[in-house]
């Protein structure tokens, strides 16, 4: 008999140790690979085999659903949940948590462990299940748990959340310091904030909000989107980031979202999470603040002062050499972080006030149109232009006022933001347009709605919640399986031709309705001037028509050689 064969002990050791991989690292490599790099470049690259990267690249899909479901981006495995009525209670948990930590809300391991009984006596009410399954919510269940969904971030303790003054107070000399030692600019001084908006709730009381309960779409009451602003201190604002749950939403077809006037994403809950806000900050801002710099010809050095929110991610700092990231104490953020000194309350009274007066012009059309009828057929498109249009109406004046209570120097010529009078004024104005509906509604209704806060979701609701997203989820899969992608917008010739010659129409009836020829030709000047790239491209098209088409002709008349 032959002698069994062993492997040399030269072998072993030279076998090649397994490599770990996180998610953050898995993330760059798929990047690379959909940026044009080939399977060979990038394992040259990162060391890494060829079958390893090749086995990232078709698990694609989980990884990004695992970075998608607020997944840390140093976890090192794609954990296969287990089944049963505990793995789905801890889901359903998850999707509490964060929503609490989403809304600064302080948790305590007894409020989880309790939260986790509830939802696990609904789960096996709802079964009807008879067996013998049972759940203590014990201290080791509670450490396991924390390690499977990788809640380091999520702050759980029994502390007050009332506001620290003496931390604010340390903070401001600590900041203050920083920026005279790194000698920066109000131009290089930013912070962000986000913030949640019900962006087709109308005030409560009212006949719409009654008749809505009635009809199918009243979840769009609950429907709510994440706004991620963010400003410098010489008043310079940045361009909002929209967080919505639907990647490709059916008010975006034939809309590249490329060309929105805000930076937009999805995530099932609609929640910023530490990967999003890390896709925030590398691909957005950080090229929109070094055009900026360049164009004010300043060095793109920037200091971010952000909360210490779970969205977060703690190694910020770390992202972009360029940048450099500061946290506020916790407890602070209302006593000195910029975004919380009224400029997002002033965002959102624009944000009403535009789109109530959309509300009145529709409605005066001529077409009929009810109060209703337009609340029905506003969409989630709508919606970001009147966000765009409202972050647009927040002036120079009131961004330079939110700094006063941060900074110690650089704001001393600056008045101020007088956000309960400005919000006043603008609640105002709503009242009264409002009111061209007879919805009979007052200030205090309008500045209700304003500061709105989402719910705490009922057990019910998050079981309802996580089974839609699950659905939306197999029928997005389903469409991309089985449909081709829809054509992006363009211009063509023909249309452009036939929205110049609707304008003249249009500029004609204001013509003749003018009794001051030289104000209509001021205003005519100006919508021409207004709408010249759309005629250049006009004039570009005909140019490349015309030269097709000759080219068509020549080589029809032109005999073979």
């Amino acid at each position: 008999m032959a002698p069994k064969r062993t492997k040399s002990t030269a072998n072993v050791a030279s076998k090649r140790p397994r490599r770990v991989i996180d998610l953050e690292t898995k993330l760059k490599l798929i990047k690379d690979y959909e940026g044009g790099k080939s399977v060979m470049v990038i394992a040259r690259q990162s060391g890494m085999s060829h079958s390893t990267i090749a086995t990232i690249l078709k698990n694609k899909n989980k990884v990004m659903e695992a970075v998608k479901g607020s997944a840390s981006l140093k976890a090192t495995r794609l954990t296969k949940i287990r089944e049963g009525p505990i793995s789905d209670m801890e889901e359903l948990l998850m999707t509490w948590i964060k929503d609490q930590t989403q809304k600064r809300i302080p948790l305590s391991s007894m409020m989880i462990t309790a939260k986790a009984k509830s939802l696990f006596a609904m789960l096996k009410e709802k079964a009807g299940s008879d067996d013998d399954v049972e759940f203590t919510a014990s201290s080791g269940w509670f450490k396991r748990f924390k390690n499977r969904y990788s809640l380091h971030d999520v702050k759980v303790s029994g502390e007050s959340a009332n506001a620290d003054v003496k931390a604010a107070e340390e903070f401001l000399e600590t900041l203050d310091k920083l920026i005279v030692e790194e000698n920066y600019l109000p131009e290089q001084i930013f912070n962000m904030d986000e913030t949640s908006l019900f962006w087709k709730r109308m005030p409560e009381g009212t006949f719409i909000h009654k008749e809505a309960k009635s009809v199918l779409g009243f979840k769009a009451f609950k429907d709510k989107i994440t706004v991620l602003v963010g400003a410098n201190v010489a008043g310079y604002k940045l361009k909002p980031f929209v967080i919505w749950h639907s990647e490709n939403p059916r008010a975006f077809k034939h809309i590249s979202k490329h060309t929105l006037p805000v930076y937009y994403r999805s995530n099932k809950k609609s929640w910023m999470t530490q990967l999003l806000f890390q896709d925030a900050l590398l691909n957005c801002y950080a090229s929109e603040i070094e055009t900026y710099c360049w164009e004010n010809n300043i060095p793109f050095k920037i200091l971010l002062i952000i909360a210490n929110a779970p969205g977060h991610p703690p190694f910020v700092g770390d992202l972009h050499p360029n940048i450099k990231a500061v946290f506020f104490p916790p407890n602070t953020t209302s006593l000195i972080q910029p975004m919380d000194q009224g400029i997002i309350a002033a965002f959102k009274a624009y944000y009403l006030r535009r789109t109530f007066a959309q509300a009145i012009a529709a409605t005066e059309e001529g077409t009929g149109k009810t109060l209703m009828q337009f609340w029905k057929d506003y969409n989630i498109y709508d919606c970001i232009k009147n966000l765009a249009w409202a972050w647009g109406d927040v002036s120079k004046e009131c961004v330079n006022g939110i700094w006063k209570k941060t900074l110690k120097r650089f704001v001393h010529d600056f008045k101020g933001f007088a956000k309960d009078e400005e919000v006043a004024k603008i609640n105002k104005a709503v009242v009264h347009m409002a009111n061209n509906f007879n919805l009979g509604v007052d200030e205090d209704d309008i500045q209700e709605l304003l500061e709105l806060v989402p719910e705490e979701w009922t057990n019910v609701e998050l079981l309802e919640l996580e089974q839609e997203c699950l659905a939306e989820e197999e029928a997005r899969e389903k469409k991309t399986a089985g449909e081709e992608k829809e054509l992006p917008r363009k211009f063509t010739v023909k249309g452009l031709s036939e929205a110049f010659a609707d304008l003249s129409k249009l500029l004609k009836k204001f013509e003749n309705m003018d009794p001051n020829t030289e104000r209509f030709s001021l205003i005519e000047r100006n919508v021409h001037g207004a709408l010249s790239a759309y005629k250049e491209i006009y004039d570009e098209k005909k140019k490349q028509t015309k030269q097709t088409t000759m080219d068509v002709f020549l080589k029809r008349v032109t005999p073979p050689q």
